[in-house]
């Protein structure tokens, strides 16, 4: 594979890679483009688990808001697959849904534990462990369309997105002179069955709900599926990006584009 589409060479460490959506997506398009995929977890079993279903697939167990864990991560890939980690997904979050003055000290700072300090510990460790072998590299930090604009009970959750574009566009400055490269990719509403739980904390009808959002709320009505993150990070990982840092890249199918919903626009071609 000689595309500069490709990962072939390349050694990949996303976070949060256990789970079912974004991470996921993310996992499957590495090993789409012949990369080494290193997957994160904190849990055992599901790290496990999630190995399994990416044949060639390495494993860390560890806290991303854990210093130790994080530096201890990078030394456990690198002697796993034999080198250095030369690109990094910054995909483990946690969200927060709820109003931002009964939000408790505890939820506020678990989000930003998670979602900002291990973000820049992981990325810190990666950058310590690049830097002495000079080779060249990649971080993509998810971020969300709640960075650019949010909606009642997500406050918090969008400053801390906000946050990681603003680290994105930080890190790619400091890291630019060693070519090293930070982007964010900014996903909209990505399905995942576990989703319709949280949706029903405002809605009765989540199935209906998504529809919805999709049909009206999109220049594209088109589900965003988890492998459409997977494969826009995978170029932004690759030599194909190889000018393009401190960029966030909103993959939304066009909503942060549009000033109204198309029911509200129907008549209008």
């Amino acid at each position: 594979m000689n595309s500069p589409y490709s990962l072939m060479g390349q050694t990949v460490l996303v976070t949060g890679g256990t789970g079912v959506g974004v991470g996921a997506g993310v996992c499957e398009a590495v090993i789409e483009a012949g990369g080494t995929l290193v997957i994160n977890g904190h849990q055992p079993q599901a790290l496990a688990k999630a190995v399994a279903r990416h044949p060639g697939a390495f494993g860390v167990l560890g806290d991303v808001t854990s210093e130790h864990d994080a530096d201890r991560m990078f030394r456990e890939a690198a002697e796993q697959t034999g080198g250095p980690v030369t690109g990094l997904v910054n995909n483990a979050g946690v969200g927060l849904s709820g109003l931002f003055y009964q939000v408790s000290t505890a939820e506020f700072d678990k989000l930003y534990d998670v979602d900002v300090r291990g973000l820049w510990l992981m990325s810190r460790a990666f950058a310590r462990q690049i830097l002495p072998t000079g080779k060249e590299g990649a971080i993509v930090n998810i971020s969300s369309v709640h960075s650019h604009s949010t909606m009642s009970r997500y406050a918090l959750y969008a400053g801390a997105k906000a946050a990681v574009d603003g680290l994105t566009r930080g890190m790619a400055v400091e890291l630019g002179t060693h070519r090293l490269r930070c982007n964010s990719l900014a996903p909209g509403y990505v399905h995942a069955d576990q989703n319709e739980d949280l949706i029903r904390s405002w809605t009765d009808d989540p199935i209906g709900w998504i529809d919805k959002h999709t049909g009206t709320q999109q220049a594209i009505p088109r589900m965003i599926e988890a492998i459409d993150c997977g494969r826009a990070a995978v170029f932004l990982l690759s030599p194909a990006s190889r000018m393009i840092t401190g960029q966030t890249i909103y993959l939304d199918g066009g909503m942060t584009a549009m000033i109204y919903p198309r029911d509200i626009m129907e008549n209008i071609t």
